[in-house]
């Protein structure tokens, strides 16, 4: 068995700088030295793994959900901080295989003594078993000792009975608390259920059914010490596949099979992750990556960050044709469902603007008419950024880029770095949308499930922010008053629209979504997207750009929560009396939190913002009075 990226045969450097014009390329002697500098840094961290613990020892958590959170509760694992992933894909994009070799490493900080640590890694589907993964693991290795492993049940989160509670109920899935479902589970669900159909009326018919054993128990030869960096390293083979969602869509490695044997294509919010490599599945766990892949000759692998070499390999008995390995280095934290590793025949190209490379990749097989297409609007995202940019504050990352893959999945997805088009096309509104999602839901993550609405909020305010740019700039543009006056219309136009809505838009809160309704438009898209528009109106313009900035500063890099998030907006508050505070108090509730019966107008939030339609927020003379 031979390691990915050290192929057999005579190794030949392709100059990055014929492939991407401009881009300067590491030769093989740096790379390799870089290479194993960096192995070397990471294996003195993990040696420290192997020192004798002090004080009780214990398995660290198999979920980071709460006890009764009932979406995707079975997803992160405790008792240790995610720290870097090195993710080495030996992959066959003919058979759409992971060949022996085909690993990934994980360097982690234990937050306790332990014995005992988990993944997320759903190996084989029973949901989706013609789509769904289908792999085994080989070999698990902790701080270069053979590990032994297993595959358990999720149990739901903070159960008395421990991990291996021996109620069947225990373990149930439902979209609901409690799970319900034929036995009337009392108890909170373990999981969230893969759904067989995306329609309403069947929504619930899973509850009650068992949860997959997806999760990765892994025991160390030796207790790791309360505070060591440790490395476990995960050999696994066979098909990577997508996962089957609590709305019944999917997401994860999807097959691109145009042309034939041409690859996958990844997009994999909110969990589809583990469907193709082991980890630590939760939008909290942010480590940074490296991947360094080896894939069939002529196929191009697209990942997070910068890509820093590609090297072709002669023929052998793995790849009978030869095989190129591509290295990529996201030097900035990624959240679990943006981490991105698609592998296919694309055209890629970069190019630089305000010294931030941009990467353009495009399925190679799409009509050259399409394909053109495409590339005028890919080709806006250097502008954007910088649009972007003047309420956001600076891109927080070392580069941008797109894809568009051919597979036609459910979505578009903010891939860190890397935003991912499927279907073969690609449109301007979605792409102001996905490139906001690199500030919020990327740099600034959410720190669980149920703020996805926070992040979907901010790329929706993205649209509105592209919407009013438009009218500015028919209108005479920035710099001219009609143009500016011509932006703010535009604002107050979309929400006085929105919030006219009647029927069930006003139904769901927000910030209690349940794994079908994750993604429905009306409580995570529009109705956040308008609430930040008025509070855009309550702090004033200015203000509420400095409040966005400054989350960037505060929160970049890691997770926000939504006491956190409403304290950032309650410090740009130009009128910060008690009254003022608590109406906003009460903003945030009927707007994010509160689920009204049907049919709007009074059945709807009571606060709006000024000059906006609804009962506005101040009082005459600025002041605020008891709500």
């Amino acid at each position: 068995m031979t390691k990915a990226g050290a192929r057999s045969g005579t190794t030949a450097i392709i100059s990055l700088a014929f492939i991407l014009p401009g881009l300067a390329l590491m030769s093989p002697a740096l790379a390799s030295s870089a290479g194993s500098a960096a192995t070397a840094r990471r294996s003195a961290a993990a040696s420290q793994g192997s020192a004798p613990a002090d004080g009780p020892c214990s398995p660290g958590a198999r979920t980071l959900s709460r006890y009764g959170d009932h979406v995707y509760p079975d997803t992160g694992n405790g008792g240790y901080t995610s720290l870097h992933t090195d993710v080495r894909l030996v992959y066959d994009a003919i058979t759409n295989r992971f060949l022996p070799g085909n690993h990934v490493s994980l360097t982690d900080r234990a937050a306790q003594c332990l014995t005992q640590f988990s993944l997320d890694f759903e190996r084989k589907s029973l949901a989706n078993v013609s789509a769904g993964p289908d792999m085994k693991v080989s070999k698990v290795v902790v701080n270069g000792h053979p590990a032994a492993f297993s595959f358990a049940q999720p149990t739901y989160p903070g159960d008395p009975n421990g991990v291996n509670d021996p109620d069947p109920r225990a373990h149930e899935a439902s979209q609901n608390n409690p799970v319900g479902g034929p036995g009337r589970n009392p108890l909170p669900p373990a999981c969230s259920p893969e759904l067989k159909s995306t329609s309403y009326g069947k929504r619930n018919s899973q509850n009650g059914q068992q949860c997959p054993a997806n999760k990765l128990v892994i025991t160390p030869a030796a207790p790791i010490g309360n505070g060591a960096d440790f490395t476990v390293t995960v050999n696994y083979t066979g098909r990577p596949g997508v996962h089957t969602d609590g709305d019944g869509t999917t997401e994860g490695w999807f097959r691109s099979d145009k042309p034939r044997g041409d690859g996958g294509f990844v997009t994999t919010e909110p969990v589809g992750t583990e469907d193709w490599m082991p980890l630590n599945d939760h939008p909290s766990a942010k480590p940074t990556y490296d991947f360094d892949d080896t894939v069939t000759a002529g196929k191009t692998v697209l990942a997070n960050g910068i890509l820093m070499s590609r090297t072709e390999h002669a023929p052998d008995a793995e790849f009978p044709g030869g095989s190129v390995t591509w290295r990529w280095h996201q030097p900035a934290p990624v959240a679990s469902y943006l981490v991105e590793d698609s592998v296919g025949s694309y055209h890629l190209t970069r190019r630089i603007a305000d010294g931030i490379p941009f990467y353009e990749a495009q399925a190679s097989s799409l009509p050259a008419a399409l394909q053109k297409k495409n590339l005028a609007i890919m080709n806006k995202q250097p502008d954007i950024t910088k649009f972007q940019s003047q309420f956001n504050g600076p891109y927080p990352f070392t580069s941008d880029g797109v894809v568009v893959g051919r597979p036609s999945a459910s979505f578009e997805e903010e891939m860190e770095t890397m935003i991912t088009f499927s279907g073969g096309e690609i449109d301007t509104d979605t792409l102001y949308h996905e490139n906001m999602h690199q500030w919020w839901g990327d740099h600034v993550s959410e720190a669980n499930y149920n703020l996805t609405f926070f992040k979907e909020g901010m790329a929706t305010l993205g649209e509105f922010l592209y919407a009013a740019r438009t009218a500015e700039t028919k209108a005479g543009g920035p710099y001219s008053r009609a143009g500016q006056r011509a932006f703010e219309r535009s604002l107050i136009k979309q929400f006085d629209a929105t919030y006219a809505s009647k029927g069930s838009f006003w139904t769901l809160a927000p910030s209690n979504p349940t794994p079908y309704g994750l993604f429905d438009e009306d409580p995570t898209y529009a109705r956040p997207g308008v609430t930040y528009v008025a509070l855009r109106q309550i702090l004033g313009a200015t203000n509420f750009t400095k409040a966005l900035q400054q989350m960037q500063l505060q929160y970049g890099g890691g997770t926000v929560t939504e006491p956190e998030l409403e304290a950032a907006f309650h410090e740009w508050m130009p009128n910060q009396s008690a009254a003022c505070s608590v109406r906003l108090d009460h903003f945030f509730t009927e707007w994010f939190d509160t689920a009204y019966k049907s049919g709007g107008g009074a059945r709807r939030p009571q606060i709006t913002g000024p000059g906006l339609a609804g009962p506005g927020f101040y009082a005459k003379g600025g002041g605020c009075v008891a709500h």
